[in-house]
């Protein structure tokens, strides 16, 4: 019998560490995998920033084998707070993940690729490259 609960238990904490689609739709992410779902929300964010008012928002972008890769940023009113979650994705590394780094611009380019420059790393990120209107 406790042979039986510990197969049950270690599966469910196995199933546990997945961030499905459906959880990323509840919970109002911006999703990227072939299209963008809910870009209206990243619009939002934009317009909040550029008023020097605090939003956060997260992209979850899906690889091709379903796998989620998670981009939080926060914006506190004057700087972006960029944290990159890679550990879910069967082929991800935790040692690229950036936790709250802080960038102090985020710039479009052509109107759909946002990135987010000035970052204390060094290194740019692009967040989201949204299709053309």
């Amino acid at each position: 019998m406790r042979k039986l609960s510990l197969i049950v238990c270690m599966l469910c904490l196995a199933g546990c560490g997945k961030y499905t689609m459906e959880e990323a739709k509840e919970n109002g992410d911006i999703i990227v995998q072939k299209d963008v779902t809910n870009s209206d929300r990243f619009e939002s964010f934009l317009k909040n920033s550029t008023q020097g008012k605090s939003d956060q928002i997260r992209i979850t972008a899906f690889t091709t084998e379903g796998d989620p890769v998670l981009y939080d940023v926060k914006y506190d009113g004057k700087s972006y707070h960029y944290t990159s979650d890679s550990s879910r994705d069967q082929f991800g590394t935790t040692d690229d993940d950036r936790k709250n780094e802080v960038c102090r611009q985020l710039e479009v380019k052509e109107q759909s690729v946002y990135t987010l420059r000035q970052c204390a790393e060094g290194a740019d990120h692009e967040l989201l490259r949204l299709p053309k209107q």
